[in-house]
């Protein structure tokens, strides 16, 4: 009898140590899943779908995020009846375009909430927030009913993400969050989800705080890290962002899909080599076929790395391989980039420029622009440089720099179109009078305007002015101190004044004794009179 009990007690024990690790693995899979480890969460939550509905519902979402739509189908199918697994289903609907069939659904599941149960509900506006095709209007207003029912961190963060589909949101959306970050349970995704927002802002330091506070409460999930990693480059601390990348690998389930954004952050991080390096591993594995989206980061790091022949090859690639409504815009300016390389394919690298111009939806272009004409001029292809400028100068917007204006007059000069130089330097100079860079170049303009033959003196009055900018035995300024020298001296001599010509040519002596130019000047001024 004693034997029996002493059996009975073990079997209870048994089995409520089976339940427990059950739950612990159960909660686990929710984790993996929540941390977008895809994979870790299907290995995970497999064994306990055949048992478990939640688990089930999990593993389809799992599913989902390993773009298997069709196993998710038939994932969530196991259990038609259960209310999580429906709306699975709908979501799979969504993903086929079946948008009516998927709504109708999920509004049925929707009416089966109870007076203290809002799952049916939440979950229903679940499958619209995380789909395409549904109103995330009609999510929110689920939300709020939810909410009615039971507060809880979750439904605000999902209200939140709702918010964020809608137009102007992005308000609505930080309150969601702010709410969530009561919760301790969801304290670290909402500052994550936060962050997330100043990100889209291009308020980079406030969502570094906010990341940073994410990894600080959850340092297990890998999310804030790529998001440290997006936005450190942002703020040009690039070894930050490696850091915070290599971190993220390491967190992650290390998929094909985890080392290109790996490469990827590389590339930002201007590790070009190590990017380079990373993208042709996966290639040799053949994930080049499947992913033809890495011949984008391999092509641009080889044109950073100057090794334009392979560049060109792996961006023809990407354009030969990926489908075309993936093609991004900046896909056909790294292409215009590569091309300026080579004086054979100019018409070519324009021909990309204005198809990557066309895509890009933004209302001011001065950036792309300002882009292009660097690129330019880094190839040597100053006329091409100076119109890029030019037409920043000439867009007369808020985002127009003084130095936009410098430079489209210092490539305009070196183009030998020394008009447009003149004219900009002039409206440089105009905004800026203090830049002494600026008086010297417009000195030079004027000089190729207006004095080629030293006949004029326009130029005397800007070079002068310059002289009083700058000190006479600063070394950096010994080839613009030669310059101004020898013009103020040569004008001195066409114009026959004898003692300013021997002022300057002592000047010039003084900078560059061995000057040609200067030594011809000291022989002239015997016959001068």
């Amino acid at each position: 009898m004693k034997t029996m009990k002493l059996k009975n007690v073990l079997t209870a024990c048994l089995v409520l140590i089976t339940v427990g690790l059950s739950a612990q693995s159960l909660e686990e899979g929710i984790k993996m899943y929540s941390y977008e480890r895809y994979q870790s969460a299907k290995r995970i939550l497999e064994p306990l779908a055949a048992s478990n509905p939640t688990a089930n519902f999990y593993l389809g979402l799992a599913e989902i995020g390993l773009e298997n739509n069709a196993g998710a189908k038939a994932v969530f199918q196991k259990y038609p009846e259960d209310v999580a697994n429906t709306t699975g289903i709908a979501r799979i609907l969504f993903a086929e375009s079946k948008t009516p069939e998927a709504m109708s659904m999920i509004t049925k599941t929707a009416a089966k909430a109870k007076k203290r149960d809002a799952s049916p509900i939440k979950l229903s506006a679940d499958a619209i927030t995380y789909s395409e095709g549904g109103d995330p209007n009609a999510a929110v207003e689920w939300y709020k009913k939810a909410i009615e029912t039971e507060r809880n961190g979750e439904t605000y963060i999902a209200m939140g993400d709702a918010y964020r589909k809608m137009q102007g949101g992005g308000g609505n959306a930080m309150t969601a969050y702010e709410d969530a970050e009561t919760f301790p349970a969801t304290k670290a995704i909402a500052n994550y989800k936060m962050g997330n927002l100043w990100y889209a802002a291009k308020n980079y330091e406030s969502a570094l705080v906010k990341f940073n506070r994410a990894s600080e409460l959850d340092a297990a999930n890998p999310l804030p890290y790529k998001a440290l990693a997006d936005a450190y480059y942002k703020v040009k601390k690039y070894q930050f962002s490696k850091e915070k990348i290599e971190k993220y690998l390491e967190l992650t389930d290390k998929t094909t899909d985890d080392q290109i954004q790996y490469a990827n952050t590389l590339f930002l991080a201007k590790d070009y080599p190590n990017a380079i390096n990373k993208v042709n591993e996966l290639i040799a594995k053949g994930e080049g076929e499947k992913r033809p989206y890495m011949y984008r980061v391999l092509g641009y790091s080889q044109y950073e790395t100057k090794d334009y022949v392979n560049a060109l090859q792996n961006m023809d690639k990407l354009f030969t391989k990926q489908d075309p409504k993936k093609i991004i815009y900046i896909d056909h300016i790294y292409y215009g980039k590569i091309l300026l390389a080579d004086s054979t394919t100019m018409g070519r690298a324009e021909d990309a420029f204005n198809k990557g111009i066309a895509m890009d939806t933004t209302g001011d272009k001065n950036e792309l622009y300002r882009e292009i004409a660097e690129a330019a001029f880094n190839s040597e292809n100053y006329p091409v440089s100076a119109n890029w400028y030019k037409t920043i100068v000439a867009s007369n917007l808020p985002s127009v720099q003084d130095q936009d204006i410098w430079w489209a007059g210092y490539m305009s000069f070196y183009s030998n179109d020394y008009a447009t130089a003149e004219k900009m330097f002039t409206t440089y100079n105009q905004k800026d009078t203090t830049h002494a860079l600026g008086v010297l170049w417009l000195a030079r303009a004027k000089e190729k305007t207006q004095d080629i033959e030293y006949k004029t003196g326009l130029a005397i009055p800007y070079y002068n002015h310059w002289l009083t900018m700058v000190k006479e035995d600063d070394p950096s300024k010994k080839k613009d101190l030669i310059r101004a020298y020898t013009y103020l001296a040569m004008v001195a001599y066409t114009a026959n004044k004898k003692e300013d010509t021997k002022v300057f040519t002592a000047k010039l002596l003084t900078v560059d004794p061995n000057n040609d130019t200067a030594k011809q000047l000291e022989k002239a001024l015997e016959s001068m009179k």
